[in-house]
């Protein structure tokens, strides 16, 4: 998914999602209800029933929510690599920032991935996270086959999944350590892309 197929969203439906982030981070996805959502919002109860008539239709907002935004850092950092897609230093280092502003939010991240984890039950989340995943499979394959694989599609895939990893481990660790992780662990998956030149 990129973010022109999903628009982010706008005016109070943004503020609604970005409360739902907020309690799925410190609650989990069992403390999303419409109320919860309310409450983080400061808005009079009722206000994200009129919005979001389930809370399927909540979760599926949230999903679209969070994937739109992280999709968006996904498209920009595929500008800049296509510029100098067999420039590993470079590369990392522009790896190493997506992450590090993801991680500038955590709450978002935590929120991914418990979608992600609900996605496994729900095709409907599934669909939309896989979408996003697409994406950023499909980037690291480019900058993969630029490097000069022959194995771009698995290499790209094992590559994101450990990116995935990282940013996982990230989240759960104390906020002075996730910097220094962060830039140990990138360089040595992005260098990995381009392994066998």
């Amino acid at each position: 998914m990129t973010s022109r197929e999903t628009p982010a969203a706008t005016g109070r439906r943004a503020e609604l999602l970005e409360a739902a982030v907020e309690v799925v981070a410190d609650l989990g996805l069992r403390g999303l209800t419409h109320r919860s959502v309310d409450a983080r919002a400061g808005l009079p109860e009722g206000t994200c029933s009129a919005y979001f008539r389930s809370r399927e239709a909540l979760l599926i907002g949230l999903a679209e929510h969070v994937a739109a935004s992280m999709s968006r850092d996904v498209d920009e950092m595929a500008t800049l690599a296509s510029t100098h897609a067999d420039d590993t230093d470079a590369l990392a280092s522009e790896a190493t920032d997506l992450l590090l502003r993801w991680l500038d939010r955590p709450q978002v991240v935590r929120t991914q991935g418990e979608l992600s984890l609900e996605a496994v039950r729900r095709p409907e989340l599934m669909k939309v996270f896989q979408n996003w995943r697409d994406g950023l499979d499909t980037l690291v394959a480019g900058i993969s086959e630029a490097g000069g694989s022959s194995d771009s599609g698995i290499r790209a895939s094992v590559v994101v999944a450990a990116l995935e990893g990282v940013l996982g481990s990230a989240t759960r660790m104390s906020a002075d350590k996730r910097e220094d992780f962060v830039r140990a662990a990138v360089p040595m998956l992005v260098r990995g892309l381009h392994a066998d030149r």
